[in-house]
């Protein structure tokens, strides 16, 4: 299961809207600020996913609060069937029609061209088993109210 922080900003009747900080992999590496991928993605990437998730708190589990943090979790089957779907599908369907002009001996242009307009069928069929699947938000399981920590003054 690949898990996330989350935090909970708006509770609602049936579910609450979390947030998420998109992080991209150089951000994490340590040599980040010489690399220029680092520079690029520190700067482009820094943006919050917002998302909403049924919840109905029952009896073992505490009500969530404006401010909360959760660990939320996404099984790696869905993620890598949404991946597939994305990139695969629109790729092969790209590479298909490259193979099939050349086959006929057209120009490059012509192939670009076909590759092109044979990819965009891919993302639309890829959308379309996404909304079957129910979107990825209806794939999260809320996994753990994170406990929050305060500090007394004396």
């Amino acid at each position: 299961m690949v898990e996330e922080i989350a935090t909970v900003m708006q509770v609602e009747a049936q579910g609450v809207w979390l947030q998420t900080k998109v992080v991209s992999s150089c951000q994490a590496c340590s040599a980040n600020d010489s690399c220029t991928s680092g520079v690029v993605a520190k700067h482009l990437t820094q943006r919050d996913y917002r998302f909403f998730l049924p919840y109905q708190p029952c009896a073992s589990e505490p009500e969530l609060l404006p401010g909360q943090q959760v660990r939320i979790g996404i099984h790696e089957g869905v993620l890598l069937k949404s991946a597939a779907a994305v990139y695969l599908l629109p790729l092969l369907l790209f590479i298909a029609a490259v193979l099939l002009l050349s086959f006929y001996n057209a120009g490059e242009g012509w192939q670009l061209l076909a590759g092109v307009v044979a990819a965009i069928p891919g993302y639309m069929l890829a959308r379309r088993f996404g909304l079957q699947q129910g979107g990825a938000e209806q794939q999260v399981e809320l996994l753990a109210v994170l406990p929050s920590l305060s500090v007394l003054q004396q």
